[in-house]
């Protein structure tokens, strides 16, 4: 094997494909990046039984051939080269890596053992790209980081002609997500699928920046009850896939309030960095206070022997004044994953889930394609 490319065409390869090295390989093999080089273009790869991922670039081919070197390493060599041209030029033994003045000399990695990388699976559809990650990134902050119960470090993604659902929830809170997409076939059947939320979001972070108007490619083989199976994604030169979990979600639009008793908006920015500030004297043991009434949203926290903090902002309120206790941290969150200039919370009783919703001003409907529930906390 012999190739030429541009250096950050060649990092940019790399650093996608060691999106799937695994931190602790449970075989040698799969501690490596595969090369390969053939008409005009070099293939990186990485699989770890679990998720693979792969990227193609054009390249100034010279010989093809195929090589397996270490990835993690290959990887750290990628983002410290200079800016020159790189070349790889493999013999039986090592890849050795040029770049200007700098020369590296990676050990092949025997590849006869090496997993074949998975097909991807029957194509579902297309989404907006930079709205398919920032989907994910909205509702992969309420999943569960514990394996302690596998469903809820998971994101579910519920696909049919009219939309794509992505819903995640770690007990305490519960977020959904519907974004407008193309499907393939208008007429198959509705599709569920169970995808760790750590692996979806790691995988779409290189998607958050992708230039207007292009399109994620969202491939899926599921089970009928969306258990088990494999999901592949593809935009571009990239591709991925990730096994599905087998677990079956919980009943989660029973949780919604069918009615709510009152509401508040308010401007989200303000809203946000007011909360950030008296997160600061809140804890578990002294919740965020959301105090609702006529005309103000006022955030408190703290008791007598212990900081306090207390902001109030104006806010449009409509129904009984309430105060509600909250996680800080999950408020926050909650805030954040807002992109409306107003926030909306609803409620109906101090001690049932509240909903946090965007507004484009106060005189518009709130959006309903972004839903924030959380429980409100038992103050001690």
């Amino acid at each position: 094997m012999k190739l030429r490319l541009d250096r950050a065409a060649f990092s940019d390869t790399v650093a996608w494909a060691a999106r799937a090295l695994p931190h602790r390989p449970t075989l040698p093999v799969l501690a490596g990046i595969l090369l390969t080089a053939s008409d005009r273009t070099l293939t990186a790869a990485a699989f770890d039984f679990e998720v693979s991922t792969t990227f193609e670039v054009e390249a100034e081919v010279l010989a093809p051939g195929t090589a397996l070197v270490s990835g993690r390493l290959l990887a750290d060599l990628s983002r410290a080269l200079p800016d020159q041209p790189v070349e790889l030029t493999s013999d039986t033994t090592d890849t050795v890596l040029t770049c200007g003045q700098s020369q590296f000399a990676l050990p092949h990695i025997p590849r006869e053992d090496y997993p074949r990388l998975p097909d991807l699976p029957p194509i579902r559809g297309t989404a907006d790209a930079a709205a398919f990650a920032a989907a994910v990134a909205q509702v992969a902050i309420v999943a569960a980081r514990d394996d302690t119960l596998p469903v809820l470090t998971a994101i579910r993604l519920e696909i049919n002609a009219e939309r794509l659902r992505l819903v995640a929830t770690d007990r305490y809170r519960l977020a959904v997500r519907d974004l407008p997409w193309q499907p393939a076939d208008p007429q198959a059947p509705e599709a569920f699928a169970l995808v760790p939320a750590r692996i979806l979001h790691d995988i779409t972070k290189a998607l958050a920046k992708a230039p207007p108007g292009d399109r994620v490619t969202i491939a899926l083989h599921s089970e009928p009850s969306g258990t088990g199976g494999l999901i592949g994604l593809r935009t571009g030169a990239r591709q991925a896939t990730t096994r599905l979990l087998d677990s079956a979600f919980p009943n989660y639009e029973t949780i919604f309030p069918t009615t709510y008793t009152g509401s508040a908006t308010v401007e989200r920015l303000p809203l946000l960095e007011a909360a950030k500030r008296i997160a600061l004297v809140a804890d578990n043991r002294s919740p965020l206070r959301i105090t609702l009434s006529a005309g103000r949203i006022t955030l408190d926290a703290g008791n007598s022997s212990d900081a306090r903090g207390r902001e109030t902002l104006p806010s449009p309120f409509h129904g009984e004044p309430i105060c509600i206790p909250a996680n800080a941290a999950y408020l926050v969150e909650g805030i954040n994953a807002l992109t409306t200039p107003m926030a909306e919370l609803s409620y109906t009783t101090a001690t049932k889930p509240a909903v946090l919703t965007g507004r484009t001003d106060n005189e518009a409907e709130h959006d309903p394609s972004y839903r924030y529930l959380f429980m409100p906390l038992r103050s001690t």
